[in-house]
């Protein structure tokens, strides 16, 4: 018993040396330099990735100068150096950050963004979200990940003013750079007993036909530089039967907008799998058109057979949910 409450008392004390040590290690507040305050919204709140309550990332990018749009003197700097005698001598000019979407609270950085030191130089900052990788050179951030469940958004640059004459508003506004696509599928019976009578008919993949998702944004302008697939999965779909009301399959997928919308699904019918490729997404007799910014649902309605000789038809429809209210559409197979 007292080997067992040594033990305890030991690991007390070294956990406490250690939040000590972390504790003395962070760097402190410089005595010449104001740190910028944020704060944001985000506009036409997805119910996917950046719906509210939700918290999310960003890079934050600052550049000095009079006019938001010229980042022709923005330098990557990593970190911020303060000397020994509490002087800022490096500013940062990138941070990681993150927020909750539907607040007004202010952005969180990860470390502070300093105004100028003279205190009369005016700063401007510009995010993107979520959080990526920087440049080298130039303004774009890139990300790591495109499997399109990334909920894209860029933040246009705005004014923060002076160290001596802090801009009155300092809210960036997020906007969506892609469109958003919801599937749910519903199987529909044939009355009586069709060719499926008593079988287990079950939902096994969606794909997205050539799409492409963000693969970097802009800070300077927005503008998106887009990694493009052949296919491209829609996430989170687990074999599960179909039912005969429409049930959400999957998780939302965020894709560049376009002129069309083609998919390859497939089913499973027993212990049979049934593919459906390169079917069209439509919008009464044209193709379904995606817009920025906008949620589109889509729902599969799987027709069953009467008899095992008849074709095998999916119809789908569409209509658009918020992010904003748009377009209906319908596909066969």
């Amino acid at each position: 018993m007292k080997t067992k409450l040594s033990l305890a008392l030991l690991t007390m004390l070294i956990a406490a040396g250690c939040s000590e040590s972390d504790q003395s290690n962070l760097p402190d507040s410089p005595v010449n330099a104001v740190p910028i305050r944020i704060g944001q919204s985000v506009s036409a709140v997805s119910r996917a990735v950046a719906e509210n309550g939700t918290s999310v990332t960003a890079t934050i990018l600052r550049c000095d100068g009079d006019t938001s749009s010229d980042w022709s003197g923005f330098t990557k700097v990593d970190k911020n150096v303060i000397n020994d005698s509490k002087q800022l001598t490096d500013r940062a000019s990138v941070s990681a950050a993150s927020f909750v979407v539907g607040t007004t609270q202010e952005i969180s950085l990860n470390q502070e963004l300093y105004y100028h030191t003279d205190g009369t130089t005016n700063s401007f900052v510009a995010g993107i979200s979520p959080a990526g990788q920087v440049a080298n050179a130039g303004t774009a951030v890139a990300f790591s990940q495109k499997d399109g469940t990334q909920d894209v958004m860029y933040a246009s640059a705005i004014s923060v003013g002076k160290g001596d004459s802090p801009a009155v508003s300092r809210n960036l506004t997020f906007e969506h750079k892609t469109t958003q696509l919801n599937f749910e599928i519903k199987l529909e019976k044939v009355s009586g007993g069709g060719e499926w009578n008593g079988k287990r008919v079950a939902l096994k993949s969606i794909a997205m036909k050539e799409v492409a998702v963000p693969a970097a944004v802009d800070a300077a302008d927005g503008t998106v530089t887009w990694s493009s697939a052949a296919t491209l999965a829609v996430p989170g779909i687990a074999e599960t039967v179909i039912a005969e009301t429409a049930t959400a399959a999957g998780s939302p997928i965020m894709i560049k907008a376009g002129d069309k919308v083609v998919v390859d699904v497939a089913i499973v019918v027993g212990g049979d799998t049934k593919v459906f490729n390169n079917v069209p997404v439509m919008n009464g007799d044209s193709h379904l058109t995606t817009v920025t910014g906008k949620s589109h649902k889509i729902t599969l309605t799987m027709k069953e057979p009467a008899t095992a000789d008849d074709a095998v038809k999916i119809t789908t429809t569409a209509t658009v949910t918020p992010w904003v209210v748009g377009d209906s559409g319908t596909a066969e197979l």
